[in-house]
């Protein structure tokens, strides 16, 4: 994949290195998403824009790196938002929606394209990379809206004088539907919304059986969002899965590690049950 650095973002880099290694030899050590994590501890972020937070989450862990998308979608998002000054408060919302389309998301909705450089180079998007920028310009644009989340989708909600509508960013043509309260939904803030990419990188991790990168991954978006069942629940599978994997090995010791990890999460989970039981009777316990 192309990086993108401006002039200025390469001199940004090298003083940015030069001061680390002077000044602050130990945050070397530091990873992008250990800064994430570490912002977004108390609910929100202080220290991290939103978007780079994003991009971190979904797989950027270089300051160079980092740097040049931000540079890249900082000229995108400082012409759309002229594109859009001129419009009064009710027809802001539609005008950012057609820009982003015209500017930005240019390629395919793909169920995968959550990661932001592929949106911010290829311009293919799926619904949470395309809510992430439309969000960002929205809050630019002093339009305030809810983030929501149904399972394996998101929204935006607008509060409007004539009542509420669903947005959906991701969708090519402008339409603006009624807020009808789904029972599954709910509202999510955006460091939560953060815990997404890193749940849809640890479940396409787990397909590909990379459990220990995976599980790590679906912990990070848990911890970000601790009432998202879908990543609790693919994660006690990730952890019997790679249970199973080492019983096939005969290595019973870390199969039951694991399996403890995942009952202290789901202690009901059948599979993990049943393993258990195996385990325990390998191990003479």
């Amino acid at each position: 994949m192309a990086v993108f650095h401006s002039p200025r973002s390469q001199r940004w880099c090298a003083l940015a290195l030069a001061w680390l290694l002077l000044v602050a030899p130990a945050a070397l050590a530091e990873s992008l998403s250990d800064r994430l994590l570490a912002d977004a501890r108390d609910g929100r972020l202080d220290d991290l824009d939103f978007v780079a937070a994003a991009l971190i989450a979904g797989g950027t862990d270089d300051e160079c790196e980092l740097t040049g998308w931000l540079d890249s979608y900082a000229e995108h998002r400082s012409r759309l938002l002229r594109e859009v000054s001129g419009f009064a408060a009710p027809e802001r919302l539609p005008a950012i929606h057609s820009a982003l389309h015209q500017r930005l998301l240019t390629g395919e909705y793909r169920l995968v394209a959550s990661d932001l450089r592929v949106t911010l180079s290829a311009g293919d998007y799926n619904c949470l990379s395309s809510l992430v920028l439309c969000w960002d310009l929205c809050r630019a644009s002093d339009l305030d809206l809810e983030i929501w989340l149904v399972r394996g989708h998101v929204f935006l909600r607008a509060n409007t004088e004539t009542g509420s509508t669903v947005v959906e960013p991701g969708s090519p043509q402008w339409t603006s539907q009624s807020a009808v309260r789904r029972t599954t939904a709910r509202q999510i803030t955006p460091v939560e919304l953060l815990g997404k990419f890193y749940y849809n990188r640890g479940v396409e991790l787990l397909r590909d059986r990379q459990y220990a990168e995976g599980i790590e991954l679906l912990k990070t978006s848990l911890a970000l969002d601790p009432a998202d069942d879908d990543a609790r629940a693919n994660l006690v599978a990730g952890l019997n899965n790679w249970a199973v994997e080492h019983c096939r090995a005969a290595r019973y010791d870390a199969a039951a590690a694991l399996i403890g990890q995942g009952l202290s999460l789901d202690p009901d989970f059948a599979p993990l049950v049943a393993n258990e039981q195996l385990v325990r009777a390998k191990l003479g316990r």
